[in-house]
């Protein structure tokens, strides 16, 4: 994930920080790559069982991070990851593959009773959905912690915040574990912050004014640095055989035009390299100077730098690869994380089973001592950013006014209408197959129990849709809880 080494190269640059540095600031937060992170300490059951309530344990892990964030008096900005873009096809289907190939292998050493293996292979299958992102969204809107789900890229949105003032809503840093922040030329990143708030701050200006262990970006611009990185290898495109982050940077400091880098790479690697490199390298460049983002003032979309017109001439008005239109009533939905960006099925039509969390723990005894807090999850529609005062019906109705876009409606209409969901596949456990020195065999077998547990006793504990007010954003004991701070008034 990300730009391969980049971060082992950039190390002289890095600075080991506390994040009560930030103290009174606004923190972006990448929130897939700690629902990644999360997810390790139940992956097994987000594979096997992802409805059991011992499948929910990320979310402890992540809301943790939250509640630290807010004792040291930092304020937390998650950005969610929207839809695919077209252009990371091909990396996003090899990922895929691996997944399935490790939880095929996961499951095999389950079997035989490699318990050691299983785990480790389970953990390389876990798959982070916008469905596993959705109770952690109920979360943060319960505790009035801001959030967005980008449309595309995540890296692209937290770029874009870094941009503005805090006033307007903007970021100071990014917390994540995704070395693309700097390609996208995000100025201030935090990677690896650990449980007690310690992590490595990379200042981009930092990088461009020092020299230090011998190595000098001082001739370097923002779009060479990221020429740099695109041609080091990333989600958007491969690097040419033999070409890492070291030969990259030879290769851009002694040019200083990617041009020329680009015309000396073909005469080099001319057999090596696919016929349509050059234009697969500017779709990169593009994609990290000018993705598509959610604006939210004016609640659509539109791109993080605005496109020159020689470089839109360049692509021959060819812009699908950053990822398709999206109406402004469709951008915002999923912003405010009303429908899957992925299906566009309204969230609020997902089972509520599935998303049922009884508590989430978030005292840890690696920082002052804080309650437990109790969080009661709700299916209504509200949210701590976006909160608004009309009801779904009108909103459904404003959208469709004179149904500008063909596109729009018939996304629309399945937040009316959405198609019914597939049956979820239960897996039933054979006791006399799991081998007697296999230590999950109890575990497998109570989850297995569960499962078979009669659809009342599971809605039971789930908050009735109907007994929420319709207009209201968030009641005022869903707005706090013991050991957390008061929500703040949301930034539009």
């Amino acid at each position: 994930m990300g730009i391969q080494d980049l971060l082992r190269f950039l190390k002289p640059f890095v600075e080991y920080i506390h994040i009560q540095k930030y103290a009174g600031k606004r923190v972006g937060i990448d929130a897939y790559s700690w629902l990644h992170k999360g997810a390790y300490s139940c992956s097994m059951n987000l594979c096997l069982y992802p409805g059991s309530e011992k499948a929910s344990r990320y979310l402890e892990y992540f809301m943790h991070r939250i509640n630290l964030l807010r004792h040291y008096n930092v304020t937390p900005v998650v950005v969610f990851d929207g839809g695919d873009i077209p252009c990371k096809s091909a990396t996003s289907n090899e990922r895929q593959r691996r997944r399935e190939a490790n939880l095929s292998l996961a499951k095999e050493n389950l079997k035989q009773g490699n318990v050691n293996a299983a785990h480790d292979y389970f953990q390389k299958s876990v798959c982070i959905t916008p469905s596993v992102a959705y109770p952690l969204i109920q979360i943060l809107r319960s505790e009035g912690v801001e959030f967005v789900v980008a449309p595309y890229e995540a890296d692209a949105q937290l770029a874009y915040l870094s941009t503005l003032e805090e006033e307007q809503g903007g970021i100071s840093a990014v917390i994540t574990e995704d070395s693309d922040l700097m390609a996208y030329n995000c100025p201030a990143v935090i990677f690896k912050m650990d449980r007690y708030g310690k992590g490595e701050e990379i200042l981009l200006d930092k990088v461009f004014t020092s020299v230090l262990c011998g190595l000098s970006f001082r001739h370097f611009d923002k779009k060479l640095f990221t020429g740099m990185c695109v041609l080091a290898g990333c989600d958007f495109l491969p690097s040419v055989p033999g070409i890492g982050i070291k030969r990259a940077y030879t290769y851009v400091s002694k040019y200083r035009n990617l041009d020329r880098v680009l015309s000396m790479l073909k005469y080099e690697k001319s057999s090596q390299m696919p016929e349509d490199y050059f234009k697969s390298f500017r779709e990169a460049i593009t994609v990290f100077h000018h993705a598509r983002i959610y604006d939210p003032d004016t609640k659509s979309l539109k791109p993080m730098k605005p496109l020159p017109v020689e470089l839109i001439q360049s692509l021959e008005n060819d812009l699908d690869f950053l990822g398709p239109e999206v109406p402004p009533s469709i951008a915002s939905a999923i912003a405010e994380g009303r429908i899957d960006p992925i299906t566009m099925v309204a969230f609020d039509y997902f089972p509520a089973t599935k998303f049922h969390v009884d508590t989430v723990k978030t005292d840890a005894s690696d920082h002052p001592p804080r309650p437990k807090v109790q969080m009661v999850l709700k299916q209504q529609s509200c949210f701590t950013i976006f909160a608004a005062q009309k009801t779904e019906h009108e909103k459904i109705t404003d959208s469709l006014d004179g149904r500008m876009y063909s596109t729009e409606a018939a996304a629309l209409e399945k937040l009316i209408a959405p198609p019914k969901l597939p049956q979820k596949e239960v897996i039933e456990v054979d006791r006399e197959k799991i081998p007697d020195n296999n230590p999950f065999k109890r575990k497998m077998i109570e989850l297995s129990s569960e499962r078979k547990l009669s659809t009342s006793e599971q809605v039971s504990g789930v908050t009735n849709i109907s007994e929420l007010d319709d207009t209201a954003c968030a009641t005022p004991d869903s707005q706090k809880s013991v050991g957390s701070k008061p929500a703040k008034n949301a930034k539009h």
